[in-house]
């Protein structure tokens, strides 16, 4: 069934976007066709394709093949496509296309997570939002030369604080290893497929021995979830403290955001992709600590607008909600021995989410 879910879902998005990549000549336009299909589509399908995304990873080996080659063929379609984009001058060359890539897919995939239809904005409308900061960036039309010349000098040095867990019991070496590996387990198989015996197999202990730490299983996501999300606000906070200016806070809080999630990938993974699987008591908590997260997110772009940094024609919240699914979903796809450095990154993306990857200084009709 999960299969039926994932092919039918993947399929109908890559078939529509070979579609209408083919009935256009425009360079630029087949990047924008790609970006539009991909969220009117996968919009039109909310509830399946939420399901896919989060719950792939639970396929079997020969079932998760033949998803991942139906990804690949996506892929290979859109790197074809920004790379025509790039031939043609009307996007930037500076970038690897796996970075265009892959926020694009982070900001568009992220929406089926958030979006209610019928509340706020349509999809059109959404669309709009997404094309307008993917191809010429958050920061304000009139500045958006100067911002970007800024952007890859910028590189203030901060580092992740240490993860903690916030438990009843004293947080041992062996209890920071039992946290991980479940996090691993629950990054590899799902939540609900991985067994406390497993975990316990994997640590090299009896599985009594792991009720001294936690009494069910869903203490360790719980653990992991709301450890994950502080330690990332703690990171953040501590980034912006040591800047002022309002142009420098939303570079560093998007750095610091990718230097701490990568600092515990496999925490966040978990984090997010299972939230679902707590009792409604416990994700209740965790969605507070995230809403009280987004919110600081939210201050600052705000501070942003009133400064006159970012453009004001898109309200912060839509901002942070784009801002979020670029940065947020990097997860899935980050691998540290073939991709830049969490700091390289981090500075990438608030390149990006500031000026677009539009080339030079023009400014796109979307």
């Amino acid at each position: 069934m999960l299969h039926g879910i994932c092919y039918s879902s993947f399929i109908q998005v890559i078939q529509n976007a070979e579609a209408a990549v083919a009935a256009s000549r425009d360079p630029f336009d087949r990047v924008r066709q790609i970006g539009r299909n991909h969220l009117t589509t996968t919009l039109a399908y909310q509830k399946e394709f939420s399901v896919s995304i989060m719950e792939c990873h639970a396929l079997s080996l020969d079932y998760r093949a033949e998803i991942e080659n139906l990804w690949k063929r996506y892929k290979t379609l859109i790197y074809s496509t920004l790379d025509g984009a790039k031939g043609a001058g009307v996007i930037r060359n500076d970038v690897p296309n796996r970075y265009l890539y892959m926020t694009l897919m982070s900001m568009l995939n992220w929406s089926v997570i958030w979006y209610r239809p019928g509340k706020g904005l349509s999809v059109s409308e959404l669309d709009q939002i997404f094309a307008t900061i993917y191809f010429n960036g958050a920061a304000k039309p009139g500045i958006r030369r100067t911002k970007r010349a800024a952007s890859s000098q910028r590189a203030t040095q901060f580092s992740s604080p240490p993860i903690t867990v916030s438990v009843a019991v004293p947080v041992s070496e062996t209890h920071l290893r039992l946290l991980d590996v479940a996090c691993t387990l629950f990054t590899r198989k799902g939540y609900f497929a991985t067994s406390i015996r497993e975990i316990a197999d994997l640590m090299g202990l009896q599985k009594a021995s792991l009720y001294y730490y936690i009494a069910t299983k869903e203490d360790l996501l719980y653990q992991i979830s709301r450890a994950a999300l502080e330690h990332i606000s703690a990171g953040v906070k501590g980034a912006l403290e040591q800047v002022s200016r309002p142009a420098d806070r939303v570079h560093t809080l998007i750095t610091s955001h990718v230097i701490s999630l990568l600092y515990h990938q496999n925490w966040y993974a978990a984090a997010n992709d299972e939230l679902h699987a707590l009792s409604p008591e416990r994700r209740e908590e965790i969605v507070a600590l995230r809403d009280e997260y987004e919110l600081l997110l939210r201050k600052t772009l705000e501070e942003g607008q009133a400064a006159g940094i970012l453009r004001a024609d898109i309200p912060a919240k839509f901002l942070g909600l784009v801002l979020l699914g670029m940065i947020n979903h990097i997860y899935p796809w980050y691998q540290p021995e073939i991709d830049l450095t969490p700091m390289e990154l981090g500075s990438l993306l608030a390149d990006l989410f500031m000026t677009g990857i539009a080339s030079g200084n023009t400014i796109h009709t979307i």
